[in-house]
């Protein structure tokens, strides 16, 4: 193959790079939420597990959590999905020290995370996400608290 004939060379994106263009498709995500609303709009995806069982997933709320958050709305937002309100701060103290250090060293830092530790961890995470799940369908109170508020799933 001659040079003219070369495939185009793509340069890689700094992780700077791509630290700035996820932040701002967050950012943008994050306003679409706020501006519309789940409850009252199709844009959405309905969940397919509820729409197939009707049962509710542990993921079940999570949109109109977010959206009810995103308006100082934290007992609305709890109440369609406490499990993942409650996990946003523990993701942000995983997530933000790690994304500072990839700024700063504008490479991604290597998670030096033992593989038992990392099975343990997964069992551990699916176990309550599984359990969640399971309260969350349970018919009376208190597990009707557990339910989003919509009953579309």
């Amino acid at each position: 193959m001659d040079s003219a004939q070369a495939a185009p060379r793509c340069t890689p994106v700094s992780t700077r790079t791509q630290l700035v263009l996820a932040s701002c498709a967050c950012a943008g995500a994050t306003a679409f939420l706020y501006a519309v609303e789940p409850n009252a709009h199709s844009v959405y995806p309905r969940c397919l597990f509820y729409q197939a069982t009707g049962f509710y997933c542990a993921g079940c709320g999570m949109t109109r959590a977010l959206h009810a958050l995103l308006h100082g709305r934290i007992l609305e937002a709890l109440h369609d999905n406490a499990l993942f309100i409650t996990a946003i701060p523990l993701l942000l103290w995983l997530a933000v020290p790690h994304l500072i250090r990839a700024w700063k060293e504008n490479a991604w830092p290597v998670a030096d995370i033992p593989g038992k530790s990392l099975i343990r961890l997964g069992i551990a995470l699916v176990g309550l996400m599984v359990a969640f799940m399971a309260l969350r369908n349970l018919p009376g109170w208190p597990f009707d608290w557990l339910k989003p508020v919509a009953a579309t799933g």
